[in-house]
């Protein structure tokens, strides 16, 4: 029987089964999706034949992009030959597939062979908590990624209150076309969600991006003229403009840049970039810094402030997120996995300890790099601790300062004396013979104490009704 007549009647079987089967080739692309599968999906199979099926895709904006990377099977697969994932898959038309447990099964080696995908129900039982976690973690971003499909971006990875509230602040600035301020603490990678932004409210429309601290008011209106020639053709064209460390820029560059915005009100839109809390001065004060007078090194117009207050995205510091560490740091791993940067597929819970334990004083572009080096030194499907970059690996948090002693020794020992002295006149019944017998010491010798101790109190007593007066 030849080969071709195999495969149609393998092709037929799993047709009149109605079975939820697809399979995705060595390069990871879907080859076959049986009809039991499209129907569960709700999407024609065909047009998912040759789409990439890798976890860590970049999320788009087409339904089928999508549909095919929550296929592919979790992390630990390649080594193991068989998994079982939860997928979730996302909504088609506003309609969701019902969530299906899939089993995995690689047929043949993992450099020529395929991956089978069969949906049902089955209970995979894993002994490797690194394994489990980056399952988890993997099932996390994918409801994630379909809840915000376009918001692809790591930074907004994590299930933290400051990342839900990120979320929703950058979901709203997608939704129309205003300005919009971003404050961030060194390295935040406001920058990158600025142009997220720009790329979903505003899609093919020109942007012009500047560096605040480098411009003059003449080299900002030299930056600006390809763009300002291009509004001038129509009264209907539009720019944007991405304006990086605005409260870094000369205040006469400002008041330029702010001369241009107010030329162009519904034409030009201003995604500033701002530390966080730079100090807004007035028109007088504008004045007194044009002339020489140099107020503060991060300042904003209050005019450019009144523009982008009506939506204000504020990037926390990494190190306040550390719950959200572990996906931001998964979502980097599978977007270095889809380009081919790494073979590693999970990060190991001492590599996760030591991003957790580090301070990020650069925030998310210093991790990025972290992941982009350990990315370029593992070798097998997990990522561990000496991949990671030296300073990250051998970094130690700092002991905890001892207390302040307010007390002196002598006063120390004094106060241990007199303790001692009340708990052998308790146990003698007030008996000072037996009371020094119990402390070792003559009865004369027990007498001074106790006369000194009874002198200190009467002093005490004293400044206290003193101060009561």
């Amino acid at each position: 029987m030849s080969s071709s007549t195999k495969i149609r009647r393998l092709t037929r079987l799993l047709e009149s089964s109605d079975a939820i089967v697809w399979c995705i080739s060595h390069t990871d692309e879907l080859v076959f999706i049986s009809g039991g599968c499209a129907d569960w999906l709700g999407v024609d199979g065909e047009t998912l034949i040759g789409r990439k099926s890798k976890a860590g895709t970049s999320v788009s904006a087409c339904p089928e992009d999508l549909i095919a990377a929550s296929l592919s099977p979790p992390p630990g697969f390649r080594r193991r030959g068989t998994a079982t994932l939860k997928i979730h898959p996302p909504p088609i038309n506003g309609l969701r597939a019902a969530i299906r447990e899939a089993r995995y099964v690689r047929v043949g080696s993992p450099e020529t062979g395929f991956t089978l995908g069969i949906a049902g129900e089955f209970d995979d039982r894993q002994t490797e908590s690194d394994v489990q976690d980056a399952v988890a973690t993997r099932q996390r971003l994918d409801l994630w990624r379909q809840k915000n499909s376009g918001l692809s971006l790591a930074l907004l990875a994590g299930t933290s209150l400051a990342a839900r509230r990120i979320r929703r602040k950058v979901d709203v600035a997608c939704s129309v076309r205003t300005h919009v301020g971003l404050f961030q603490p060194k390295g935040g990678g406001a920058d990158l969600l600025a142009l997220h932004i720009h790329h979903r409210s505003a899609p093919g429309e020109p942007l012009i991006q500047l560096d605040g601290p480098l411009l003059d008011p003449e080299l900002l209106t030299a930056a600006l003229t390809p763009l300002l020639n291009h509004l001038n053709d129509s009264d209907t064209s539009r720019g944007s403009l991405l304006c990086k460390q605005i409260d870094r820029m000369s205040i006469a560059a400002q008041r330029q840049l702010l001369t241009i915005l107010e030329s162009y009100p519904e034409q030009v839109r201003l995604l500033a970039v701002a530390g966080f809390s730079p100090h807004i001065i007035n028109k007088e004060q504008q004045l007194q810094s044009e002339s020489g007078e140099n107020l503060k090194r991060s300042m904003l117009c209050s005019q450019i402030s009144d523009l982008i207050d009506t939506i204000q995205i504020p990037c926390t510091q990494l190190s306040s997120r550390v719950e959200d560490l572990h996906a931001i740091a998964t979502a980097l791993l599978g977007r270095y996995a889809t380009q081919h940067k790494t073979a590693a597929e999970h990060i190991s819970r001492p590599a996760l300890d030591s991003l957790v334990n580090y301070p990020w004083p650069n925030n998310f572009l210093e991790l990025q790099e972290a992941m982009n080096h350990a990315c370029q030194q593992a070798t097998g499907e997990s990522l561990q601790v000496e991949h990671l970059p030296l300073s990250i690996r051998s970094y130690r948090p700092p002991l905890p300062h001892p207390r302040k002693q307010t007390r002196s020794l002598d006063q120390l020992i004094q106060q241990y004396e007199d303790s001692l002295l009340d708990e052998a006149m308790i146990s003698s019944n007030n008996n000072r013979a037996e009371a020094a017998r119990i402390l070792g010491i003559s009865r004369s010798r027990l007498l001074r104490k106790l006369e000194q101790k009874e002198t200190k109190c009467l002093q005490v007593g004293k400044k206290t009704d003193e101060l009561q007066d």
